[in-house]
């Protein structure tokens, strides 16, 4: 019995000390895996940042170039009398050139509009100068502008008629107060009040 003790307390011995030389092992493997990735990582870190530190070298770069160019435009600009922006370029809205071509742009669009307005009112009878309908006219008077020529030539003679024209006394009738009474251009018959003005009479029946 005491030999069988003797033997599980060496093997069990055998059993811890081995299991110990694989802990230790594994331990100094693990720590070598670590620190070869900090040292790859670390690498990674400083290519990373010196990239990034080129990068913002060129940028400053042009940046500095660019700031350059601007004072050089300003200054051209100042030199020629322009007007300036707050951040020193020049402002495009008061170059003479602008200002003409936003001139010749705007009288060509109203000469545009003109043209087509006088196209429209020549080619549609009842429309007003600026193209849009006349509502005074109907249909039938649009669709016959030679009866409108003939109307304008009439009203221009009996214009004419009534600037010629002298009233007839007509001796048959008199005015409330005995005025005497008068015929217009057009066959009205009327008489003068005592304020000077004309006024017609009613025709009965």
């Amino acid at each position: 019995m005491k030999k069988l003790l003797s033997v599980l307390t060496m093997l069990t011995f055998c059993v811890s000390l081995s299991m110990a030389q694989t802990a230790a092992s594994t331990a100094a493997a693990t720590k070598q895996k670590a620190k070869k990735q900090t040292t790859t990582a670390t690498a990674d870190a400083k290519a990373t940042a010196a990239a990034a530190k080129k990068e913002a070298a060129a940028a400053k770069k042009e940046a500095a170039a660019a700031k350059k160019a601007t004072k050089a435009e300003a200054a051209a600009a100042a030199a020629t009398g322009a007007k300036m922006k707050k951040d020193g370029t020049p402002d495009k809205r008061y170059s003479a050139a602008a200002k003409t071509t936003a001139a010749e742009t705007k009288a060509a669009a109203v000469t545009k509009k003109e043209a087509a307005a006088k196209t429209v009112a020549a080619s549609t009878p009842g429309l007003k100068k600026d193209g849009t309908p006349d509502k005074r006219y109907k249909a039938a008077a649009a669709a016959a502008p030679v009866a409108a020529g003939a109307a304008a030539a009439t009203t221009t003679k009996a214009a004419a008629a009534a600037k010629d024209y002298k009233p007839t006394v007509d001796r048959s009738l008199k005015g409330p107060n005995g005025e005497e009474i008068l015929t217009g251009p057009r066959g009205g018959k009327y008489y003068i009040n005592k304020n000077g003005n004309k006024t017609y009479i009613k025709k009965e029946g």
